[in-house]
């Protein structure tokens, strides 16, 4: 058996839902109003998230713990890294699992008939595993072939199709130096480096040749950079000090050289994810600032329209704050439905791109609740200004109210 306080509960819902339903288009729109600032606040969030995921895997794609060492371009005394400087950072610098001198230049090449410029390097095969590559077709430099100056070649999967068409034949080969390397693998970059923090070297028209065979044929006395993996990501500060100490102690100008981790970068890109998230979230903000005063508006007329039955029943004895309680449910209602409908269309519409582009868009469970909670919250603040009209209302003058 219902008790006296249910059965005045369920009063005030049937009275809130009449008037609610009374007014089915304004309740609509009223309502659409909150949904749209309520999913507003879940997709600014999404977007945010994704937009923070994805810079994060560029650069881990690159390498979370790559560092990496060249000369400073702005530096008073510039000086350039030598051979025997990479030989002191590899037996001095501690907490490090591979090591990539590189040597760079460019070269012409016929493609198709012209005369076409691309990147050669010259570097070790630990090359492969510290900038990320990764083999299309093939094998990549080995230690023997490094040693022995070999004239082998791994190419861009651009240059790839430029030359062969797709992957290169057994017997396939390139002329630069005016001297014949046997192309013996394809590579391409593990992250798009058009999307990446910067251009890579190893984009585009590349190939990557022995650094011995580089340094033989080129005549170069020093290096343009040194790629270094950090044996974990704890250990990349103490590897860029370290590095620093070394170039530092061989040379006349600590500023000569620029020694950089992408954690950095790692750290600069969530500070402005979260900069541009905060942002966002402020404007959906104000999506659900309208939508209340929507709310408030909507029930102003409604509180108007309906002067007469509401002196009626104060008349014949309905208590005020029933009236103050029904007129906040209604404010309620319309923002617990609105909110639950910006919901769905908040985090439905991420899931949705996220499926048909086969990406994973993330929806914070933290950013749902909140947006929840705000929302209802929204309705019922400023539902309780014409609540509060509607219960202390003058009866005699509401009476002659036409």
């Amino acid at each position: 058996m219902a008790t006296p306080a249910t059965a005045r509960l369920r009063l005030l819902f049937r009275f809130a839902l009449e008037g609610i339903l009374g007014q089915r288009g304004r309740s609509g729109l009223t309502m659409l109003g909150m949904a749209v600032g309520t999913a507003s606040v879940v997709a600014v969030v999404s977007i945010g998230l994704f937009g923070r995921d994805y810079i994060i895997r560029l650069i881990e794609g690159v390498g979370s713990n790559l560092v990496f060492a060249y000369g400073n371009e702005n530096g008073v005394n510039r000086e350039e890294i030598t051979f025997a400087d990479v030989d002191a950072i590899e037996q001095r610098v501690l907490g490090v699992s591979a090591i990539a001198p590189v040597l760079n230049t460019t070269a012409m090449l016929a493609i198709g008939g012209q005369q076409r410029g691309i990147t050669v390097l010259g570097s070790t095969p630990a090359y492969a595993t510290v900038r990320n590559l990764v083999l299309v077709s093939g094998r990549f430099l080995t230690a023997q072939e490094h040693a022995a100056a070999d004239k082998v070649a791994v190419i861009s999967v651009d240059l790839a199709q430029r030359l062969f068409g797709g992957d290169p034949p057994e017997s396939g080969a390139i002329r630069i130096f005016g001297l014949r390397f046997r192309v013996i693998g394809v590579f391409r970059e593990g992250v798009d480096s058009a999307a990446a923090v910067e251009k890579s070297e190893a984009a585009g028209l590349t190939t990557v040749i022995p650094f011995s065979t580089f340094k033989n044929v080129s005549g170069e006395r020093w290096v343009d950079v040194v790629y270094l993996q950090a044996a974990n990501p704890e250990s990349v500060p103490g590897v860029v000090a370290a590095i620093q100490e070394v170039l530092g102690s061989r040379h006349r100008s600590p500023d000569s050289f620029k020694v950089e981790s992408l954690q950095s970068y790692l750290v600069l890109a969530q500070r402005v994810s979260k900069a541009i998230t905060i942002g966002l979230i402020a404007i959906a903000g104000i999506a659900l600032l309208v939508g209340g005063i929507g709310i408030m508006n909507i029930m102003l007329v409604t509180v108007t329209e309906r002067t007469r039955e509401l002196a009626i029943r104060l008349a014949l004895g309905a208590g005020r704050q029933a009236i103050l309680a029904q007129f906040l449910l209604e404010a309620a209602i319309l923002s617990v439905a609105g909110a639950v409908l910006g919901l769905v269309l908040g985090a439905g519409v991420p899931l949705y791109v996220g499926m048909l582009y086969r990406v994973e868009v993330p929806v914070s469970a933290v950013s749902v609740v909140i947006a929840f909670v705000v929302s209802v919250a929204v309705g019922i603040f400023f539902g309780l200004y014409p609540a509060r009209k509607a219960a202390n209302m003058n009866i005699i003058d509401a009476l002659a109210y036409e």
